[in-house]
């Protein structure tokens, strides 16, 4: 069973159709796209219970409570505990490449016991320590002369020609292996009996840093995360700079606060990236 999952919120609802759109386009056979909206949001206590259009192939499901980002996640791994199901979520401000899913599935299929994200980091060295798994994977320089060439042809396409075609984006990963946390940005892969119930009990303020937290509850349970190589970076959607927690203070911490206190909180409590 193959799952697409994300979740959303209010002020992005008008923005979501891009997004959508290139998910209900993938290629090869996917179960169901889930789209996770809470009946109650923390951030926004003003919400009113109304839903974003969507298109068909999409189904809207509504939890009691919000989770914040990891909302896009948990909700579908707890509801599919016990099968045999491949979930993949992803950001709600990107436009991913019509054989996105099925590339990551199977790269997941292959390394059934893994996370597979298509973009990942290490956690900073000058205060945690990388888990063991080799070896690392290793960046592409984004910019090279076969993606310069490719924009300068969609430059032309699109404003003498007129034609309609996707802006031409980098591959991120040159060498596959193994990061520390995973950027759901671009898209994770897991199974159901990763994340134990550990992973729904968030304290206060890491709630806002889901990389962070959930790439420790892999790590708790010692599965690897791994990055294929090839697969290009989605581009961002207009629902991008709205509301977006990386740039927001929440309970008195600002983004990379929340990082460094999620890393502090998963070595002291649970002995990793020590």
């Amino acid at each position: 069973m193959r799952i697409i999952s994300l979740s959303s919120i209010p002020p992005r609802f008008a923005k979501l159709a891009p997004t959508l759109k290139s998910l209900v386009d993938q290629i090869g056979p996917i179960n169901e796209i889930r789209l996770y909206i809470p009946k109650r949001y923390r951030r926004f206590p003003e919400y009113d219970g109304s839903l974003p259009a969507v298109p068909d192939g999409i189904t809207i499901v509504r939890p009691d409570d919000d989770m914040g980002p990891a909302s896009k996640v948990l909700f579908a791994t707890r509801e599919f505990r016990g099968k045999d199901a491949q979930i993949l979520f992803c950001d709600d401000d990107k436009v991913f490449e019509p054989d996105w899913a099925s590339r990551l599935f199977l790269a997941q299929k292959e390394r059934p016991n893994e996370c597979v994200a298509l973009i990942g980091k290490d956690v900073p060295k000058a205060f945690a320590t990388s888990t063991p798994f080799l070896p690392r994977a290793v960046r592409k320089r984004k910019l090279t002369l076969a993606l310069r060439a490719r924009r300068l042809h969609y430059k032309v396409a699109t404003k003498v020609f007129g034609a309609e075609v996707r802006r031409p984006m980098p591959t991120l990963i040159e060498r596959g292996g193994y990061a520390d946390i995973f950027q759901g940005l671009g898209g994770v892969v897991v199974r159901p009996e990763f994340f134990g119930d550990l992973a729904y009990d968030i304290p206060n303020v890491l709630w806002t840093v889901d990389d962070y937290w959930l790439s420790g509850m892999l790590a708790v349970k010692g599965i690897a995360i791994y990055l294929p190589a090839g697969l290009a970076e989605p581009f961002s959607t207009g629902a991008h700079e709205v509301s977006s927690l990386y740039r927001a203070t929440i309970e008195g911490a600002n983004r990379a606060e929340a990082n460094r206190r999620c890393i502090e909180y998963l070595q002291e409590h649970f002995g990793i990236w020590r």
